[in-house]
């Protein structure tokens, strides 16, 4: 029984009884050290007691006697304060067998009377502090706080003295906030508490406020104590909301810096053009967005506008650049402003990027100076045309104030001569005109063409029959290739007049006897080529860099023979229309190759048509007139053959064929058709002005003619038809639309 009570009474004593060998192991452990540390007895048991209740910076030392107070550890992390006896058990031989601590916890206590202290100390110099001053002691007791802590936790005066300093921190911090506490006791020093985030108070009555907090150590004789600066930063934040919802409203890049160019703060449109995430950004130097060869100069210019802030465009006159995340640059255009802060002066950055107004100040810059240019060029081309214009125009005044001269003897023979002179000098004008007129159609789009099938070995047999005269007359032999049966997309009046230039041109600049080779092949996919070489004197690399400008005639102006200089721009410009290209090789003394590059195409093929019944005899003679007359006026073959074949099968009438303009008028007023079927794009005039003669005239005014073309746009059909025109028929041939059109314009036509 005595046994039973002996250890019923350390059980129930009040503190804490705890024995431990002489190497520190607890061997005993009461309820009383269970309810001070927080372990119970077989969790103690068997462990080092300095490893269990032992703090940083107060290790647990074996002193024997009372009345020493020490500051230990919870399990939970807390510190305590204890009030500690201590005394040995010793063997018969003198060695410690066994040490006995008793405890008990003063921490409440130790607070008031740190308290009374503190107060006795610090409370008038707290008092006359704008912010609410809080201090704990080692235990996180609070002993002082000043009446501005007070009014703003809410709490009356006292009533906080003694309670954990965790009381006014919101339940999901107080956790960490022990250890946190713990730590600081071990490295005080004064600074700012939760640096980077956002730490809240808690008042009595459950509201929560963001605080900053301000820590720092007072060291007494009774131990160290805290000071925590409180400052309720609610409007603050509120401000800091509203600034941030401005600076995210923004339509630009917003970048705020501080003194030493660390970016504090970016918005939304920040991330989205450097490409970087905000936290990424926080903290980095400004000059991770600067492009490295400007890096290195930016503090110093950094530096030179925080020492004279104001508002202010950055790098006026200069160009600047962004970078980034990925390492592109793009040019930007950067609105600096100071911000004035309680704590420092920073510096707001509003980036635009100006990649799209660089581009189109780009563009309009090319512009400009294509227009210059152009001005330029249209000078020129105004001053050589001026000079071309008048050096036939003197041939023609000239030779006519000599012949308009009666006091001048001339005989016949000269008068004569005379003449011709003038006739071969406005032939040369009327030549130059056209050309000049045709290249001005060019450059305003007012040239239409036919783009279709049209067969090289007829073009060129035309083209070579056409100046064989003048190749005969300057004794130059022309060579056509076999024929090879290729066609080409192209129109073939204006392919003829190209080819037309480079043959003339292959003669006249060719040497006596020379020799001119004409063949075509096919070159890339899809594409064929049709050549003009000569043998004559070549061309040197400065008369090549001018052959294609306007009025240049390549030092042949005092030559013999007559030339405008504007063949091969306006053949150029024509190759190009049909997506054709023009090139030359070319070498003095060894003559010149020109190539034009073409789409090929697939000839026309003539559709197999059904024989009608009774299929009528063909026209023996436009004078008999028991059948009706139409005429067509078509310079493609393949097209009037086209048309030949269907009349013949399937139409009982007359058919007429002109190859030009002129040719058409002049058979419409001879024959006086009963309907007429006329191109729209022909040689020597178009169809719409051979029309346009058509209806001038009386005789033919009342003929109905039907138009026939490969454009097929509404606005050409619109106007063709309000010129006067019946019908508009499109190419290639609808067969059933061709004859349903031709026999209701003859029907109409009888009644």
């Amino acid at each position: 029984m005595p046994t039973d009570l002996g250890k019923f009474i350390l059980e129930e004593a009040p503190g804490g009884i705890i024995a431990t060998d002489a190497h520190d192991t607890v061997l005993f452990w009461t309820k009383g050290a269970t309810e001070i540390y927080g372990y119970s007895g077989d969790e103690a048991r068997g462990n080092k007691l300095g490893e269990l209740i032992g703090m940083p910076g107060h290790p647990v030392k074996q002193e024997f006697g009372a009345d020493f107070e020490y500051l230990r550890r919870r399990k939970d992390g807390q510190a305590v304060y204890v009030g500690a006896a201590c005394k040995a058990v010793y063997t018969a031989q003198g060695g410690i067998e066994y040490i006995i601590h008793s405890q008990n916890d003063i921490t409440d206590a130790k607070a008031l009377r740190d308290a009374r202290n503190v107060e006795s100390r610090y409370r008038g110099l707290l008092e006359s502090m704008p912010d609410a001053i809080v201090m704990a002691n080692s235990t996180g007791r609070i002993v002082l706080v000043n009446s501005q802590a007070e009014r703003l936790f809410g709490f009356a005066p006292r009533e906080l003295l003694g309670k954990p300093v965790e009381i006014l921190l919101p339940q999901r911090f107080r956790g960490g906030h022990v250890a946190h506490r713990a730590q600081y006791f071990v490295q005080p020093r004064t600074r700012t508490m939760g640096a980077g985030l956002e730490l809240y108070g808690l008042r009595k009555d459950g509201l929560e406020f963001p605080v900053e907090i301000s820590l720092s150590m007072i060291q007494m004789e009774e131990g160290a104590i805290v000071m925590s600066a409180i400052r309720d930063i609610g409007e603050r934040k509120k401000a800091e909301q509203k600034f941030r919802g401005l600076l995210e409203s923004a339509p630009d890049p917003m970048v705020i810096v501080n003194t030493r160019g660390e970016i504090v703060l970016v918005n939304s449109q920040t991330e989205q053009v450097f490409g970087y995430q905000r936290q990424e950004l926080l903290g980095k130097p400004i000059e991770i967005l600067i492009p490295a060869r400007f890096a290195g100069r930016h503090p110093a210019a950094r530096g030179s506008f925080f020492d004279k802030a104001q508002p202010r465009a950055m790098g006026a006159g200069t160009e600047l650049y962004a970078m980034r995340r990925d390492g592109t640059e793009f040019p930007v255009e950067i609105s600096l402003s100071p911000l004035k802060t309680e704590d420092e002066l920073l510096v707001s950055s509003a980036i635009r990027d100006i990649t799209g107004r660089r581009q189109i100040e780009r563009k309009l810059l090319e512009q400009k100076l294509e227009l210059e240019q152009a001005s330029k060029a249209k000078d020129r081309f105004l001053a050589s045309m001026s000079h071309e214009l008048r050096t036939p125009l003197n041939a023609i005044l000239g030779f006519g104030q000599l012949l308009h001269n009666q006091k001048l003897p001339l005989t016949t023979a000269q008068r004569y001569g005379f003449a011709g002179n003038i006739v071969q000098a406005g032939q040369h004008l009327l030549h130059l005109i056209n050309e000049t007129l045709d290249l001005a159609k060019i450059e305003v789009g007012a040239v239409t063409l036919s783009l279709e099938p049209v067969a090289l070995d007829d073009l060129l047999h035309e083209a070579i029959q056409m100046i064989e005269a003048m190749a005969e007359a300057r004794s130059v032999q022309v060579h056509l290739a076999p024929p090879k049966g290729l066609h080409v997309r192209a129109d073939r009046i204006r392919l003829r007049q190209i080819v037309l230039n480079l043959l003339s041109n292959a003669v006249k600049y060719n040497r006596k006897g020379g020799q001119v080779w004409v063949d075509v092949g096919q070159g890339d996919p899809g594409r064929t080529w049709l050549a003009v070489k000569d043998d004559g004197p070549g061309l040197s690399p400065e008369q090549m860099s001018g052959l294609f400008q306007p009025f240049n005639r390549l030092g042949q102006e005092g030559g013999a023979e007559e030339g405008s200089g504007i063949g091969l721009v306006l053949s150029r410009r024509l190759a190009d229309l049909m997506n054709a290209t023009i090139a030359v090789s070319s070498a003095v003394g060894h003559g010149s190759t020109f190539t034009v590059g073409m789409e090929a195409a697939e000839p026309q093929v003539l559709p197999a048509l059904p024989v009608r019944d009774n299929t009528p005899a063909p026209a023996t003679a436009a004078s008999q007139r028991n059948k009706p007359v139409l005429l067509y006026v078509e310079d493609n073959p393949a097209n009037l053959r086209l048309v030949q074949e269907i009349v013949k099968l399937h139409l009982d009438l007359e058919l007429l064929s002109a190859t030009d303009g002129n040719s058409g008028v002049a058979m419409a007023r001879d024959f006086l058709p009963d309907a007429i079927l006329m191109d729209m794009n022909l040689p020597g005039i178009s169809g719409r002005e051979a029309q346009r003669r058509l209806r001038q005239d009386p005789a033919t005014r009342d003929i109905p003619i039907i138009a026939l073309s490969a454009n097929a746009m509404p606005l050409d059909v619109e106007a063709a038809l309000q010129a006067g025109f019946v019908r508009y028929l499109t190419k290639p041939l609808d067969i059933t639309e061709f004859l349903q059109v031709v026999g209701e314009t003859l029907e109409q036509k009888r009644e």
